[in-house]
Parts: structure tokens; sequence; C-alpha cells
């Protein structure tokens, strides 16, 4: 009889391990399950995670700007910056970039100049020596405006006009129809020369003819400029009708030109 209720004990005991030990398993089990769905939860979260890094890295590159940086190198872009210039017959200006803004996906660059009094104030008033001038720089072309209302002696006579243009390379050529005093003509721009200076900054020199006006050597007004990368224009050249020359006096011109004062 001892010996039957001593094997009852150990089957119970056997049981008890036995059910202790499967119910340890479910635990184990189940903690592994609960950390596997919260790696999941984690995994999901770093993939949210992503999905809106790059979200946001598309839409800061649509607010990225369109203007060419390829040509916009070729022009200061701090306001404040002052540019000295000296040219033909004691001839002199001072241009100081005024206003840097971005509009309508182009660079607008604002330039105001005073040209400096020979005279000793016998000459031209003072608000007759001002002028002002705007470059847009788009996708691919640069264009220069004369914002003042009467142009100077020492400013081109096309008032508005493309003076860059993709590709900068020697030989790249456009038209484009200008007004000059009032009538319509078709300016030539031609890519010249590109080269680089001692410190290894790029230059590039236009050409730009306008047959058919009356009065300049065989009927045909002409003029270059010079950009430099990071100042702008660095030279320019052309030829200046005196008054008597619309009286008939075709000799009444004479060259011109004006460099930047490094």
């Amino acid at each position: 009889m001892k010996g039957i209720l001593k094997k009852i004990v150990c089957v119970a005991c056997v049981t008890a391990l036995t059910v202790s030990v499967v119910a340890c398993g479910n635990t184990a089990d189940d903690k592994n399950a609960m950390s596997k769905g919260n790696n999941t939860k984690v995994e999901d979260n770093n993939k949210k995670y992503t999905k809106s890094d790059n979200n946001k890295n598309i839409d800061k590159s649509k607010k990225e700007h369109k203007y060419s940086d390829e040509l916009a190198k070729y022009f200061p872009n701090v306001e404040g910056t002052v540019l000295k210039y000296s040219g033909t017959a004691e001839y002199g200006h001072v241009l100081t970039l005024s206003n840097v803004d971005e509009k309508n996906d182009k660079l607008i660059l604002d330039f105001k100049g005073e040209i400096e009094d020979m005279s000793d104030g016998e000459g031209p008033s003072k608000e007759e020596l001002m002028f002002e001038k705007e470059y847009e720089i788009g996708s691919d072309y640069v264009k220069e405006k004369q914002k003042n209302k009467e142009r100077r002696h020492s400013q081109s006579i096309i008032r508005e006009q493309t003076v860059l243009k993709l590709p900068l390379k020697e030989g790249n050529k456009w038209e484009e129809k200008v007004t000059i005093d009032g009538k319509e003509y078709t300016a030539i721009v031609k890519i010249v020369q590109i080269s680089k200076d001692k410190d290894g900054k790029a230059l590039i020199k236009t050409e730009t003819v306008v047959k058919g006006i009356e009065h300049y050597p065989e009927n045909m007004y002409k003029e270059s400029k010079t950009f430099k990368e990071g100042k702008g224009i660095i030279e320019f050249k052309n030829v200046i009708l005196f008054p008597k020359a619309y009286n008939g006096d075709k000799d009444a011109h004479m060259n011109f030109g004006y460099s930047l004062f490094e």
C-alpha cells in the first residue's frame, strides 16, 4: 500500500513540474512575440521617418532657384558692393549694387551709379550724373536694362538687351530686336573670347553689332563688353556721337570706353 502511495505522489510531482515547464515556455514565447511586435513597430516608425525625410528633401529641391548659377557667377551678389571705373578723357563713375532679389525664378541685381563731376560744379547737375541699371538673370540668359529715364553718354545706346546667353563658349551668338531712339533694329551679339585672368577668374568678352544706324562709322553701331567672375562688367567700349552729328557732320564721333579699377 505504501508503495502505491509513493508512486501516486511521484506521478503528481512529475505532472506538476511538466505543467510548470510548459507554462514557463509559453511565457517566454509570449515575451519573444511581444518583443518582435515592438521591434516591428520600431522598424515601421523608422520607415515612416525615412519616408518623411525623403519628402522633405523633395520639397526642398522644388524650392531651389531656376536661374542659371553658371551665369550668376559673373556678377557680384552682395548688396553694398562698390565698383569704381575710369575711362576716356578722365571719365569715371562709381557703381553700387543696391539690391539683390529673386522674382519669378529670376535673380534681379539692381545697380545705382554716379558719374564723377570733372567740371568743378559748372557742368551737369548731380541728378544728371546719376544712373541706374538692372541685370535680370534667367535660366539661360542675362538681360541688361537701363532704368534711368534719360540715357547718359557713357551708357549703351541699347536700353534693354541680352548681354550673355548659354552656352558660354566662343562663337556662340544670338540675335534680338532692340529699340534705339524709338526705332527697331536687329542686334547681333557674339561671344568672341573666353579666358582667365592671372588669378584664375573667368573672363567673357562679347561684341554687339547693330547695322543701319546713321552717323555711325559705316552706318553701324558697335560695342564690346567684358565680364569677369564675381565682378560683372570690367570693360566697356563703344562709339559716342556728338550732338552736331545729327546735323550732317558724320565725322563728329569718338571712341569711348571705361574699365574697372581694381
